[in-house]
């Protein structure tokens, strides 16, 4: 109890709560001590395990976020860290910065849940605007799509599985390019949900389909040919998948007329 609260004889006065309990942090067995980070918060002693151990490499640096390979709790891993803005007022920064570290988090947990394989979140920080994820050392998609053949046909049909997955779940990605989709046991694996919503809008589904055709036509020899068998699995697996393709067709050729 603080000195300056109590009363007469040690007595409480009337209205001043409780004293709060020690908090204490409970790190994993066998962790050496001597790694801890002490701190304080709220007047209180903590003791915290560090989200990332050892030194954080750069692995890429974008307009948005930077990634640096890095350590969790002896795992390979990947730190994505939101860059400030100086063009921004600091305080409006900081709010879209953790806004976006929260909706990206959001959106990885709510895709697994859709049945799409995604990174293992590790760790959220708000202060420092920051994901850790499971390090993936795995090709992309873009990668097996350029070596063509059978492995080619196979990618596109899981593409277009898991892009019917999202949109059932209204989830968008925003950013759906075979760069942004990974190939581990035997899995398609979508990376990168920072430009991502949840909508129902068949505009906004639609861009998202426009987007990968635009991806594929660009990169790759076959392009049209892999949308193509994307889109064919992508209306078997989602309902509405007719509707949204008819719009990306819209939203295509809106473009060639502005």
């Amino acid at each position: 109890m603080h000195p300056e609260r109590e009363g007469p004889r040690g007595r409480r006065p009337p209205g001043v709560p409780p004293p709060r309990p020690p908090v204490r942090a409970v790190l994993p067995a066998g962790l050496p001590a001597r790694l801890r980070i002490r701190c304080r918060h709220r007047g209180e002693n903590l003791f915290l395990w560090p989200a990332s151990i050892g030194r954080a490499v750069l692995l890429k640096r974008g307009a948005e976020a930077e990634l640096r390979r890095t350590k969790y709790l002896g795992r390979d891993a990947v730190e994505k860290s939101r860059v400030p803005k100086g063009y921004r007022l600091p305080a409006l920064d900081e709010a879209l910065r953790r806004a976006r570290i929260r909706t990206e988090a959001k959106l990885i947990g709510e895709a697994r849940a859709a049945g799409v394989s995604v990174p293992i979140l590790y760790d959220i920080d708000l202060v420092e605007n920051r994901l850790v994820m499971e390090f993936v050392d795995v090709p992309t998609a873009k990668a097996v799509l350029e070596a063509g053949g059978k492995k080619a046909d196979d990618v596109c049909r899981k593409i277009g599985e898991a892009i019917a997955r999202l949109h059932r779940a209204d989830i968008v990605h925003g950013d759906l390019t075979t760069s942004n989709m990974i190939l581990r046991d035997g899995k398609l694996v979508l990376i990168d949900f920072s430009l991502g919503e949840r909508t129902s809008r068949v505009e906004s589904k639609g861009v998202d389909l426009r987007l990968l055709k635009e991806a594929l036509t660009s990169a790759h020899a076959r392009g049209p040919e892999h949308f193509e068998a994307v889109a064919r699995v992508y209306r078997r697996g989602y309902a509405g998948g007719a509707a949204v393709l008819a719009k990306a067709k819209e939203i295509e050729e809106r473009g060639r007329y502005t």
